[in-house]
């Protein structure tokens, strides 16, 4: 361990590292500059804690993943023993919501570790200044008060009115104008602010959903249906949380679809299959998004099982034009409807695309041709309309098994 006497006016620093090579660097790259002096260093959480508390440091710098324990709990523990310590995490990007947990625990500032070299010693000064830094990119993150929700309408392409809606977040960015989610969600999911998200698109959704089966009363009753993340999922309360929402909102558990992306079953299958029979004991109903885009087999959704595939974009603009894919459309729709599931063709944005979609036996679809996601307004209007058929003002035929312009 360094000398621990103080060098006059420098910023006393401990460090934690779990890799002995990693911990020498940074000290090194710390004590090259003459207004910072570390005067600890640790491999584990456990003796990190010992040493700030025996030093009493300025700032302490602590590797989110130890062998012992996660950075949030040490920071809680330190905080509750010094309540003015300041403290900088460090991670790797290979776990979401560590900035998030970091951040929620108490720290002051959150590095990316494959960057600590450019901003570490900057962070520090920060800090030790009392002023607030986070690492570079990761300051894109909305305010709660920010953020708006558009739906899309869900159509059943039998009578061609609305069943359902799905929710979809937007930034309202106070310089950048409206932000669609591709443009801030991937960054959300890293650093875990995107569970607040997500539970905050459903409280919005299914107020929302509410008050139009209240407006617009009509059987069956209309749903919502939200995306969560896989970190959402991952939270065993989640189930809870969903149930205590409906309830809160005044709709019945069948109002509400929680759409759950292939990927995270085609990552890890038996993981999910098990977070996911969490849901089916609450009677929440789940979807699964962009079924097929990974080539899943249907037995899926026997293993959940879900109430809805949702067929996706990748899928739906390769009609007319591929035999294969009609084919492959016509054994998913085959399939879920000997299983009583709900199946929805996602970007249904050209007439052949319907037609193609309706002749391989498809029941439902969203997608610009009926209309964009839009503000709720905005649907509210699309709601008092008795079709979203697709038409011209030179013609439409309603009543054959295809619609023609």
């Amino acid at each position: 361990m360094p000398d621990s006497s103080p060098t006059k006016g420098a910023i006393r620093v401990v460090v934690v590292d779990d890799h002995e090579m990693i911990l020498q660097s940074v000290v090194r790259l710390l004590t090259a500059d003459a207004r910072i002096e570390v005067v600890g260093t640790a491999l584990t959480a456990t003796e990190g804690i010992e040493v700030v508390i025996q030093m009493l440091p300025d700032v302490l710098v602590i590797d989110y993943h130890l062998p012992d324990m996660d950075a949030p709990e040490a920071i809680r523990i330190l905080h509750q023993a010094i309540p003015e310590i300041r403290i900088v995490t460090i991670s790797g990007s290979d776990k979401p919501g560590s900035f998030y947990e970091s951040m929620q625990a108490g720290s002051s500032a959150w590095v990316r570790k494959t960057r600590a070299i450019q901003e570490l010693r900057l962070a520090i000064l920060r800090v030790a200044s009392g002023e607030p830094y986070i690492s570079e990119g990761m300051e894109a993150q909305p305010n709660l008060d920010e953020l708006v929700v558009h739906y899309q309408p869900i159509v059943d392409l039998e009578n061609w009115r609305i069943v359902g809606f799905e929710a979809l977040v937007r930034w309202q960015h106070p310089e950048r104008g409206l932000l669609f989610p591709d443009s801030f969600l991937p960054h959300l999911v890293e650093t875990g602010f995107i569970q607040e998200i997500d539970l905050w698109v459903l409280r919005q959704a299914t107020l929302q959903l509410a008050q139009w089966q209240n407006d617009f009363p009509r059987t069956p009753r209309l749903f919502i249906s939200v995306n969560m993340s896989y970190a959402s999922i991952e939270n065993p309360n989640l189930p809870t949380i969903i149930a205590e929402e409906v309830q809160f909102a005044d709709l019945g558990v069948d109002d509400l679809v929680v759409e759950i992306r292939e990927s995270f079953l085609v990552s890890n299958p038996q993981e999910t299959v098990e977070l996911l029979t969490r849901f089916n004991a609450e009677g929440i109903r789940l979807a699964l998004e962009d079924f097929g885009a990974s080539f899943s087999p249907i037995s899926y959704i026997h293993r959940v099982p879900f109430d809805g595939v949702k067929i996706g974009r990748s899928f739906t603009r390769e009609l007319p034009a591929s035999m294969g894919t009609v084919w492959v459309i016509e054994g998913i729709a085959s399939a879920t409807q000997a299983m009583s599931t709900m199946c929805i063709a996602e970007g249904v944005e050209e007439l052949a695309q319907l037609n193609s979609l309706r002749d391989a036996g498809m029941r439902y679809g969203q997608g610009f041709l009926f209309s964009p996601p839009a503000r709720a307004a905005v649907c509210e209007g699309l709601l008092t309309r008795d079709s979203l058929l697709p038409y011209s003002a030179h013609a439409a035929d309603a009543t054959s098994s295809r619609v023609m312009l």
